[in-house]
């Protein structure tokens, strides 16, 4: 397959997505099939070692952004076909009720992944209150010890090593979890593209 034959089914793959995406995407891989030949490649080679065309649209398909699915969703779903009026009449006559369920549903989702974060900021600032505590312990420990007072050098030393000793097995967790929470929220998005995208398409 030559450069045009490969740009040409690549096209033919994901034409039916927004005009602005697909050119980007036709740009993309020109560049990267141009570049490959500038460092030698022929250019059967240079579009081989792109991969599979129909792998490069599904992953294409796969980046493209939510409200884009949507929209494409919505457009496969409602070709061919029109809505009844009474059903639109009903829409509009029951908005009032599935309106206000679907904005409560988006409220409760919205708070409860606000209080994770929230949780996680509150781990952060007890994290910054150990390091801070273990901070005026070491300038405690070396003013004392400038003053000749041993024992409360000594004091100070021991609650600096307290505090910074907890402070890093907090810092340790509170990283973990924030750590955890991006991730969740990566692994949610992924799942709602994919129940846009299909699960036969995914």
């Amino acid at each position: 397959m030559n450069k045009a034959e490969f740009l040409e089914e690549l096209k033919r793959r994901i034409q039916e997505y927004p005009v602005e995406e697909t050119e980007k995407s036709m740009e993309y891989y020109a560049e990267m099939i141009d570049d490959r030949m500038e460092d030698g490649m022929s250019e059967s080679e240079a579009v081989a070692s792109l991969g599979a065309v129909e792998q490069i649209a599904e992953q294409i398909k796969c980046e493209l952004p939510i409200t884009t699915l949507v929209k494409q969703k919505t457009r496969e779903k409602t070709k061919g076909k029109r809505m009844p009026a009474w059903a639109i009449v009903l829409l509009v006559i029951g908005f009032p009720l599935w309106g206000s369920i679907l904005i409560f549903i988006f409220g409760m989702v919205l708070m409860f992944y606000a209080l994770i974060w929230c949780f996680d900021i509150v781990l952060w600032s007890i994290v910054l209150s150990f390091g801070a505590t273990a901070l005026a312990g070491i300038v405690g420990f070396f003013v004392c010890l400038c003053k000749g007072a041993i024992g409360s050098a000594l004091f100070y030393l021991g609650a600096t090593l307290f505090t910074g000793g907890i402070g890093v097995f907090i810092f340790l967790g509170t990283f973990l979890t924030t750590k955890g929470i991006c991730h969740g929220t990566k692994w949610c998005f992924l799942q709602i593209k994919k129940g846009l995208i299909g699960k036969e398409e995914a």
